[in-house]
């Protein structure tokens, strides 16, 4: 008899030490102290670190069971309201993306943001050997820290050789599509844009290097006076 009574006023005892008074923290993540409270009191969450031994009146999420470290419902209920609050005060939506360079005032910009020019000329960009040197050197420019490059975007000549973009005969001109064409033109536009560059193509020569005006004027006006080639009339096609 006198055993089970002692075995009773310590049992007592023991809860009484192991209960949270209040205002006291009886749960939370990675807490790992005692979650029981005081008679009277309720274990409440005030968030998912923190939850405290109140009375059953004061304002808060309470709960009927001790809060673990293990319960998924106040992180989850949590985080849903970071969510909706960061939804509800986010900014309008940025500018479509166009990928072209624009003017605004006196600067250049590129998708509503301020576009730094640093630039280069490589007119000989198409004429490289293969598509792999073509990459490399959009590579190299890159990483050198080029935003923009003027290139040609014509190579006009009256006999075939290497790389050329239209062939001559007469005031017929030819235009070459293949992989030592247009095709290879097409590389230089899309390692630009793999490599983040902007390209200023320049579509005919003011010298006679590569075809230029002189090729026109001689080719479909049969004549060698180079001014004519403002004033000349040409095919649609040319």
């Amino acid at each position: 008899m006198k055993s089970t009574f002692g075995a009773a006023v310590l049992a007592s005892s023991v809860a009484s030490v192991l209960a949270v008074a209040e205002w006291g923290q009886c749960g939370g993540i990675e807490y790992s102290g005692s979650t029981i409270c005081d008679s009277g009191l309720t274990c409440t969450v005030q968030n998912p670190y923190y939850s405290q031994c109140l009375k059953s009146t004061t304002t808060g999420t309470t709960t009927s069971k001790p809060i673990t470290t293990t319960t998924p419902t106040p992180a989850t209920s949590t985080t849903t309201s970071k969510s909706i609050s960061t939804t509800s005060t986010s900014s309008s939506a940025p500018p479509a993306s166009t990928g072209y360079v624009k003017t605004s005032g006196q600067k250049f910009t590129l998708n509503g943001s301020t576009y730094i020019v640093v630039g280069s000329n490589a007119y000989w960009m198409a004429q490289q050997a293969t598509d792999a040197d073509i990459t490399k050197a959009f590579n190299d420019l890159k990483n050198s820290g080029l935003t923009t490059l003027r290139t040609w975007g014509f190579n006009d000549v009256t006999s075939p050789s290497g790389t050329y973009y239209q062939l001559w005969s007469g005031a017929t001109g030819t235009l070459n599509t293949g992989a030592d064409g247009l095709g290879r033109f097409d590389t230089v536009v899309a390692q630009a844009k793999a490599a983040g560059i902007r390209l200023i193509v320049a579509l005919t020569n003011n010298w006679g290097d590569y075809g230029g005006m002189d090729v026109y004027v001689k080719q479909i006006l049969g004549s060698a006076n180079h001014d004519l080639f403002y004033t000349g009339k040409y095919p649609p096609d040319s």
